[in-house]
């Protein structure tokens, strides 16, 4: 009879643990998009997220943020797992310790994909990393079960199916909840210890993050590939920063950029650092900030990444504290040429920021 009670104490305790296991996946929300700072937690059911115009949780801004989910996946089938993700900007995904997806860099609401075999029943550790830059920020996670046909919706091929709560568990381990499979039989046996083993628990990783002090963080290009090129070489200023003017346009020549990407290059800041100790001596100025690109590549592509660098520039001074009322900005693709795009020489001095105080 002693081991039928101590059965059933286990078998109560093993039930408690299925009801406490709570379903979701854990976000862990970050200013900053290298996980600077970390502002609120939150269990959520699934990734299918479109932050456009609004702040994805509180403390934290519209853009320039990251996000860690993490929790147990289980499988419900044998074979190989086809994931999807829809992201503006970066995503990162492991399944079982192995990195299925990595595209760690700016993207406009992209699609990527990556695949990994799993077993029926048994449960995964699953980590997922985002971040936002600049404006909207989306992530959507979907996954095609082994041997399911991808599945069309109005004749067009979808990336699979949302991952929702009821496949994402928290700790307690949800493997324990599988020690008992059938009823248990009131049968007098001779005492048994049972001995609760705790389960092994992998060291974790440590991060090392090492950030110039720009904005936004420094990160990789953007993957989508755009012919304008910035060469890092620092020109002498013909018109400084310190000789702004009213109604005077003025190139800032050592404002460089990451190659097809408008991520600020570290070189940048020091002549930034002069338009904003000027406009903070005048404070009555106003500031148009104007991005510019050479004619290679597609010109839409190259109109939208000149007015991503001019909004980047004007971050940079409202985050040193110019008031944002008091910049303007544009971006006018290869339209405004200030030299001859046939020549190498000549053509990457088209690919420019120009400001004008008024």
């Amino acid at each position: 009879m002693k081991s039928t009670a101590t059965l059933g104490i286990l078998f109560a305790w093993l039930m408690a643990g299925q009801t406490s296991a709570q379903q979701g996946l854990k976000g862990e929300y970050y200013t900053g998009t290298n996980f600077e700072r970390k502002v609120f937690t939150r269990i959520d059911p699934q990734l299918n997220f479109n932050w456009r115009d609004r702040s994805p949780a509180p403390g934290l801004a519209e853009s320039y943020y990251s996000i860690r989910w993490t929790g147990k996946l289980l499988a419900p089938a044998t074979g190989r797992y086809i994931f999807n993700a829809k992201v503006d900007d970066g995503i990162r995904v492991w399944v079982g310790n192995k990195k299925v997806m990595d595209s760690w860099q700016l993207n406009d609401s992209e699609h990527f994909r990556g695949s990994v075999l799993l077993e029926a029943g048994k449960f995964y550790d699953l980590r997922v990393d985002y971040f936002n830059d600049m404006l909207e920020g989306e992530i959507q996670l979907f996954w095609q079960l082994p041997n399911a046909p991808a599945p069309v919706f109005n004749g067009i091929n979808h990336p699979g199916e949302p991952i929702t709560a009821k496949y994402f568990f928290q700790k307690p381990d949800p493997n324990r909840l599988t020690l008992i499979k059938t009823p248990l039989k009131t049968v007098a046996a001779p005492p048994v210890a049972v001995v609760s083993t705790p389960p092994k628990v992998a060291p974790k990783k440590q991060w090392i993050i090492i950030e110039p002090k720009l904005v936004p963080a420094p990160l990789p290009a953007k993957k989508r590939v755009i012919p304008d090129t910035v060469t890092a070489t620092i020109v002498p200023v013909r018109q400084p920063a310190t000789d702004l003017k009213p109604s005077k346009t003025v190139i800032l020549h050592s404002v460089q950029f990451e190659q097809s990407s408008y991520i600020l290059l570290p070189e940048s800041s020091a002549e930034l650092d002069q338009v904003v100790t000027t406009l903070k001596k005048n404070p009555l100025w106003h500031i148009d900030i104007a991005g510019h690109t050479d004619n290679v590549g597609d010109p839409r592509l190259n109109l939208a990444l000149s007015e991503n660098r001019a909004k980047v520039v004007a971050s940079y001074l409202t985050r040193r504290g110019i008031s944002d009322d008091r910049i303007a900005t544009s971006g006018y693709g290869s339209r405004r040429p200030v030299a001859d795009n046939a020549i190498e020489h000549e053509r990457s001095k088209n690919r420019r920021v120009e400001i004008t105080i008024r």
